[in-house]
């Protein structure tokens, strides 16, 4: 509720009308302070400081587009954390007698910090005068493989193959300082998983049982809050000479 709270309020310099506000002629919310002399904005790049502590880096770039519009582009690359973080653990050690359950909430299978893989986020943006929104579509693929868990007084020993995809809708607030831009968000949607799991061993004592395949769909929703923070990008004005 932080985060919400700081989309209408932080910073002195309002980009809910970033596109049309920042150029080298006057503005009515002077924001040629900080133009370039015969430069108008292309985009900006961003980086999200929060998400790798959900075992994912992302990068985005936000294309500058006529009539208060963008379109935002992120790339994501997914990392398992350490076996023994107390994170990894946390999803891993939840189920009865601190071993690892495949169903609920809390899932090894899916747990954010056992994974590899890569994630794609689409933003289409409209800006207003104090905020933006627009629609967010996402996909993302992750995995583990011939990991080892402890369950049933043995072990297990599995990989995973989930997809995912993803349809929200983001309503933000972007404020600028010189050429550093703080980008706050909050999305809402549904999302899509198909996972593929195959166990490849289990062994309680001395038994093994047989492998097996099986695929789980999941439709969700889900609610994200975070905070992107960019730099600006410039290009030369249209029918102005270059200095």
């Amino acid at each position: 509720m932080f985060i919400v709270s700081l989309l209408f309020s932080f910073g002195n310099k309002s980009h809910g009308n970033i596109i049309k506000d920042i150029v080298i002629a006057e503005s009515r919310n002077d924001f040629n302070i900080d133009s370039i002399p015969g430069k108008i904005p292309l985009g900006i790049i961003k980086i999200n400081p929060i998400q790798p502590l959900f075992g994912e880096i992302p990068f985005s770039f936000e294309l500058l587009r006529p009539k208060e519009r963008s379109v935002q582009f992120q790339v994501g690359l997914i990392f398992p954390f350490p076996k023994k973080s107390f994170e990894r653990r946390f999803f891993e050690e939840s189920g009865e007698n601190g071993e690892v359950s495949s169903n609920g909430l809390i899932s090894y299978r899916k747990s954010p910090y056992n994974n590899y893989g890569l994630s794609f986020k689409f933003e289409f943006r409209k800006y207003g005068r104090y905020y933006y929104h627009g629609p967010q579509l996402m996909y993302k693929n992750c995995f583990y493989k011939n990991s080892i868990f402890s369950i049933y007084n043995g072990y297990q020993t599995e990989s995973k193959f989930s997809n995912i995809i993803g349809f929200g809708y983001i309503l933000g607030r972007q404020n600028d300082r010189r050429n550093i831009v703080f980008d706050w968000y909050g999305s809402v949607g549904f999302r899509f998983r198909v996972m593929l799991v195959n166990v490849l061993k289990i062994q309680v004592g001395k038994t093994f049982y047989p492998n097996s395949t099986k695929s789980i769909s999941t439709f969700y929703p889900f609610i994200n809050l975070g905070l992107r923070i960019g730099i600006k990008l410039w290009k030369n004005h249209p029918g102005m000479n270059a200095t």
